[in-house]
């Protein structure tokens, strides 16, 4: 059996690295890492002690899709989260509260990855 340790990244394919950039850096807030050149389009970002990565390649969906693969990341202030979504034109799908796993709200990137923002309280 392979025996984990920890979580190091997640990757997302994206069609524009720029629009995809923006998405990340203006609406999901994370700061850049240092990325090796490997010759394709992408950028790297610190999420804790963990990562995403995202990968110049083919488009996918255009829809947020909770039950399908995506990140989730934890936000300090819900409603300012939702605030500033709707600030920014930046649709959603939130999930109801009785759901008993905190609150959730999920968006897409530009390339229709989706990208769960959410708080345990």
């Amino acid at each position: 059996m392979v025996k984990t340790k920890g979580f190091n990244h997640a990757a997302f394919r994206v069609t524009n690295v720029e629009k995809a950039t923006e998405f990340y850096e203006k609406v999901i807030g994370l700061k850049r890492l240092p990325r090796p050149d490997f010759g394709i389009g992408g950028a790297w970002y610190g999420v804790g002690n963990n990562a995403l990565h995202i990968i110049s390649s083919e488009a996918r969906g255009s829809k947020p899709d909770p039950l399908g693969a995506h990140v989730a990341f934890d936000v300090e202030d819900f409603d300012e989260t939702k605030r500033a979504l709707n600030e920014m034109g930046i649709e959603f799908l939130e999930a109801p509260s009785n759901m008993g796993a905190g609150r959730q709200l999920w968006v897409t990137d530009p390339d229709g990855n989706t990208v769960e923002l959410r708080t345990d309280k």
